[in-house]
């Protein structure tokens, strides 16, 4: 650290009663922990189907009607309904991500007979849950509901949740680089030294992560090029935590504040982004809140991205890739403004010692 910054730093020591500085140390950890379980448990306590996108096929309209009706008076605001005219066309829209599932009642599938379409590797809640509730629906129509799974999990990963970790060990990954760095190594934060140190380290723990969850844990099978998406989540990671490292360096002039840069950087790439991902539970049993957030922070459209190259055949890609892009280019970009305290430069290298002349014995 700079003379200046650890003048300033001192100064704000000093200045601190030893009171304020014990609350000041535990502020970190206590905003943390709060906004981790205030912020998930919101989210996530109570899952329930809230407007989740469900097809229905009918061949007419007015067949289309009666069933939506049907439906929309036995399940309320669970479902939004749209209505399609083949279960080929809804089987497109369940691959495609438009849909939670597709419906076709006796009408398409014969008296006393219907099927529900699901994806079980869009989320294991989700298609466990379309079921449960259509079979409630048409088990007082004496109908029999066959669910058919045209996207299931593999085996190695039944639940579903590789993807999460997945994104989780990338962006945090990055993260804590910047903390870690930020404290030992402050000068690695100017910003051209910290934007080719920051794409190494996230070129390793792109490969580190996938190489843990794929061939050694087993989680996962093949898809090397995850390593990529990783890569470019852990640097997302990365230039989002140093912003706000740069931002919130007056404050982390406190040594008991050195890390209150991670309060805004965990809580918008981790806290809001794990709810918001639909990797533990389906996005759309959530509040409308995380609905929204889903379409927008970089958790989500890292494991949407990793989801659709899993499970998808890349299909689904465009969108969620687009939104993790932006967020690496706003970030890099704003790492550039000038604002902040500046971080202090290298430390210069030690001079070598002068050779002394070694004593002759007599």
């Amino acid at each position: 650290m700079s003379s200046s910054s650890g003048q300033h730093a001192a100064v704000s020591a000093k200045g601190t009663s030893p009171a304020a500085r014990y609350l000041l140390v535990g502020l970190f950890p206590f905003l943390m922990v709060v906004m981790m379980v205030g912020v998930m448990l919101t989210a996530m306590h109570q899952p329930a189907p809230n407007r989740m996108p469900l097809a229905v096929v009918a061949a007419t309209s007015a067949q289309a009607e009666l069933t939506t009706s049907r439906l929309s008076a036995a399940t309320g605001e669970a479902f939004d309904l749209r209505t399609v005219g083949t279960e080929a066309e809804a089987k497109e829209l369940v691959m495609e991500r438009e849909v939670a599932g597709a419906y076709a009642g006796p009408s398409v599938r014969g008296r006393g007979q219907a099927v529900v379409y699901v994806a079980g590797a869009a989320g294991a809640s989700q298609s466990q849950t379309i079921a449960k509730v259509l079979t409630g629906f048409t088990a007082g129509q004496d109908v029999t509901l066959r669910t058919e799974d045209i996207a299931p999990l593999p085996a190695s990963d039944g639940a579903g949740i590789s993807t999460l970790y997945l994104a989780l060990g990338w962006l945090l990954s990055g993260a804590i680089f910047v903390l870690v760095i930020g404290s030992a190594l402050p000068h690695l934060l100017r910003p051209r030294t910290f934007a080719l140190v920051a794409a190494g380290w996230a070129v390793l723990m792109g490969f580190a992560v996938w190489l843990m969850i794929g061939p050694i844990i087993g989680a996962i099978e093949g898809h090397p090029e995850l390593i990529g998406v990783g890569a470019l989540a852990s640097y997302t990671g990365a230039l989002v935590t140093a912003f706000f490292t740069r931002l919130l360096s007056p404050l982390a002039a406190n040594p008991a504040l050195a890390q209150i840069a991670g309060v805004p950087a965990i809580g918008l790439l981790v806290i809001l982004g794990v709810p918001a991902s639909g990797g533990a539970v389906s996005i759309w049993m959530e509040p409308s809140f995380f609905q929204w957030l889903h379409g927008i922070l970089p958790m989500p459209a890292v494991l949407e991205t990793a989801r659709s190259i899993l499970y998808f055949d890349a299909a689904t890609l465009g969108g969620h890739m687009t939104v993790l892009l932006v967020w690496l280019v706003a970030a890099l970009g704003l790492n550039f403004v000038p604002f902040g305290a500046k971080p202090p430069a290298a430390p210069p290298a030690e001079a070598l010692p002068s050779q002394q002349a070694v004593p002759v014995p007599a």
